[in-house]
């Protein structure tokens, strides 16, 4: 009995004992470059299931804070991140995620945005190939020139 419970000990340890780690997957500047959205991944420890993808918004001279998320998921692992205009952005995110937070605007304080910066935010699911977008490009500006 003793023995069981060191295990199962040594398994919630084992298992607790990998560090918050943060990767940048891409970044995507606003149409003026005055802002940038950026998706990230935060894992706890090395099963993909331990996984959150989250998108940060920004302003451009602002740091990346990966504590500050405006959209998070789990069970994919990719977006497509599409700028409207410096105020409207569409967020495209694999069909059988699972959404954890999601904010349809950002109004931030005046330490990020202020009142009159909102940035609105449109979700849509779309079809992947296990939690992944086959296409080479994810940050788009559909802004015309």
């Amino acid at each position: 009995m003793r023995r069981a419970i060191f295990i199962v000990v040594a398994l919630l340890l084992g298992a607790c004992g990998f560090d918050a780690k943060t990767d940048v997957m891409f970044e995507c500047p606003s149409p003026s470059g005055a802002k940038i959205a950026t998706l990230y991944r935060i894992s706890h420890g090395n099963n993909p299931i331990n996984q959150e993808m989250n998108i940060n918004i920004r302003k451009a001279d602002r740091d990346f804070d990966d504590g500050t998320a405006s959209f998070s998921f789990t069970f994919g692992y990719d977006a497509i991140i599409r700028w409207q205009s410096e105020h409207d952005m569409r967020i495209e995110y694999p069909l059988d995620s699972e959404l954890t937070h999601q904010e349809t605007k950002i109004f931030g304080t005046t330490k990020i945005f202020s009142i009159k910066d909102t940035i609105h935010i449109t979700y849509q699911q779309s079809p992947s190939t296990h939690g992944y977008f086959i296409i080479e490009q994810r940050c788009f500006n559909d802004v015309p020139q």
